[in-house]
């Protein structure tokens, strides 16, 4: 009888510390469950909001490279147009170019010759022809070179500068002289770095620094 006593008494521990599991065991499923309802119902981070990122605003795909295409060919179209400013232009002698300009390529100098580059126009005109500024514009050196002779400089704004080479030292301005487009600054004499050619200017204009084509500037 003492020993069934026991048993029983065993038996009424074991079936307490079930009970505790069991309980146990579906509190943790409830918690679980109410967590996974807080995710679902929670939106994702990046969603995009109906007021604040409304998609319609947002620029397409295409409108962009199209505003990118556009502004890259103004700014091409710019700088292909580097010649065409208002200024009124003229030849600073009447004559034929007898000697053009080489656009960078060596060529064969007939007076000295070495191969060099011509970076200006070579126009034809009889000594003590009156030279006159291609354009309106502010003398900014004037000097005697020993190959090119009297050399004048004009500076004729939006960064181009004329180069007038092989003048007389008799010369109509000096530096720091404003002239005015067609106005005489001087004649022609000799440059003895072309003196096997007919008797010339020589004109050659830089644009921001770089030689250019004479001919162009003078369209």
């Amino acid at each position: 009888m003492e020993k069934f006593k026991e048993f029983f008494k065993d038996k009424g521990y074991i079936a307490g510390l079930v009970f505790a599991v069991i309980a146990l065991v579906i509190a943790g499923w409830l918690a679980y469950d109410m967590t996974v309802k807080d995710v679902e119902n929670t939106p994702p981070a990046n969603t995009l909001s109906p007021v604040d990122n409304n998609v319609s605003d947002l620029p397409k795909k295409e409108e962009t490279s199209k505003q990118t295409e556009e502004s890259s060919g103004d700014d091409a179209e710019d700088v292909n147009n580097f010649i065409n400013i208002t200024a009124e232009r003229v030849m600073p002698v009447d004559g034929e170019v007898i000697n053009p300009y080489s656009n960078g390529e060596l060529v064969k100098s007939e007076t000295l010759g070495v191969w060099k580059t011509h970076d200006g126009i070579d126009i034809s005109a009889e000594k003590g022809t009156e030279v006159k500024s291609a354009s309106g514009g502010k003398v900014i050196a004037v000097r005697d070179d020993p190959l090119w002779g009297i050399c004048v400089i004009i500076d004729h704004f939006d960064g181009y500068e004329g180069h007038y080479y092989g003048l007389d030292k008799s010369l109509s301005v000096k530096e720091q002289t404003v002239v005015d487009a067609g106005q005489v600054i001087g004649r022609t004499g000799d440059c003895d770095c072309e003196s096997k050619l007919a008797p010339h200017l020589h004109f050659a204009v830089k644009c921001n620094e770089k030689w250019i084509d004479p001919a162009e500037f003078l369209k």
